[in-house]
């Protein structure tokens, strides 16, 4: 009697469906730990932008004629582009602002949305 050597197709066959599986379930494990660590980093450089921005406003007294502003600002190896609309609140000598804050000057890649108020100096 001849005993058989190797394997069958058909075991490689399933095995090579198992690594398959395996492979596909690891990369698609490894892309969404990538794509929230880019989340992260977006976010954490919107909030330094933020409290960058809330401090200028603060130390040099903002209060701008219109009610649109807009600007860039450097943050470490980043580069934010913000937009403050500045809205009434009822209070004398108070405004509200809506700050947006973006990646890209085109605006396609939002960091966050804040909202503060400003007194006027």
């Amino acid at each position: 009697m001849k005993t058989q050597r190797g394997f069958t197709l058909l075991e490689v066959t399933v095995a090579l469906a198992i690594a398959a599986t395996l492979a596909v379930m690891t990369s698609q494990v490894l892309r969404q730990r990538l794509a929230v660590q880019q989340s992260v980093q977006q976010h954490r450089l919107g909030v330094l932008c933020a409290r960058e921005l809330e401090a200028r406003f603060a130390v040099e007294q903002f209060w701008p004629a219109q009610s649109l502003a807009s600007g860039q600002l450097q943050q470490g190896s980043g580069l934010c582009h913000w937009q403050l609309k500045l809205g009434g609140t009822g209070v004398r000598n108070l405004r509200r602002g809506e700050l947006s804050l973006f990646a890209d000057r085109d605006q396609r890649e939002p960091l966050g949305q804040y909202r503060f108020f400003l007194v006027r100096p």
